[in-house]
C-alpha cells in the first residue's frame, strides 16, 4: 500500500531521501500547503536550524508531493527524530486537493537566530529546482540566511549528496 508525504524541507532533495533508503514510487508532483509558512525553528542535534512549517494564514509552503510504500514510510519517521507525522490537505499543480502526511516539529525552539546550515539550505534550493517549483518560492528559498557548517567532514559528507535524479 502506497502512502502520500509532502516535503518541503531537505525530503525534497532526492539524495536525501536514498540516504534513509526511500525510494519513491513515481516521480515527485509539485503541491502547495495553503496557510501555513515555512521556518528554521527546529533545533538540530547539531545546533543548526532545520525546516518545519506554522500555521499563519494567508501564506503558503511550496514542496514536493511523494508517494512511498508503508515500510518507507517507516524508515522515514525514524530517520526523522524530533518530527511528528500529521495529517494535513495539499494542493497539487493542477488544484486537486489532496490528504498527505506532512511531518511537524515537535519542540519548536523559540530561538529566532537558529539558521539552517550551507549545505542544508542546498537541500531546499536543489530539491525545490529539481522537482520545478515556482521561481518565486525558489527565490524565497535562495534568500534563505544560512551559517557555515564547522564541522568539515559533515560539511563534505552532506555536499556530496546529489538532488537531481540521474
Amino acid at each position: 500500500m502506497s502512502e502520500k508525504v509532502f516535503a518541503y524541507g531537505s525530503n525534497m532533495c532526492s539524495g536525501r531521501l536514498r540516504e534513509y533508503k526511500v525510494t519513491p514510487e513515481e516521480p515527485g508532483r509539485t503541491a502547495v500547503l495553503r496557510d501555513y509558512r515555512l521556518v528554521f525553528n527546529k533545533e538540530s542535534r547539531d545546533g543548526s536550524g532545520k525546516a518545519n512549517v506554522e500555521i499563519q494564514t494567508g501564506s503558503a509552503v511550496w514542496g514536493v508531493l511523494h508517494s512511498i510504500k508503508e515500510v518507507d514510510l517507516r524508515r522515514l519517521d525514524t530517520g526523522e527524530v524530533g518530527y511528528r507525522r500529521q495529517r494535513v490537505v495539499i494542493y497539487t499543480s493542477d488544484g486537486t486537493a489532496t490528504e498527505t502526511w506532512i511531518y511537524i516539529a515537535t519542540s519548536p525552539s523559540g530561538d529566532r537566530g537558529l539558521r539552517p546550515y550551507t549545505w542544508y539550505k542546498r537541500f531546499l534550493v536543489e530539491g525545490g529546482k529539481a522537482h520545478s517549483l515556482p521561481q518565486e518560492h525558489i527565490n524565497a528559498l535562495e534568500g534563505i540566511e544560512a551559517i557555515q557548517d564547522q564541522d568539515e567532514l559533515r560539511d563534505r559528507r552532506n555536499r556530496a549528496i546529489t538532488c537531481f535524479d540521474s
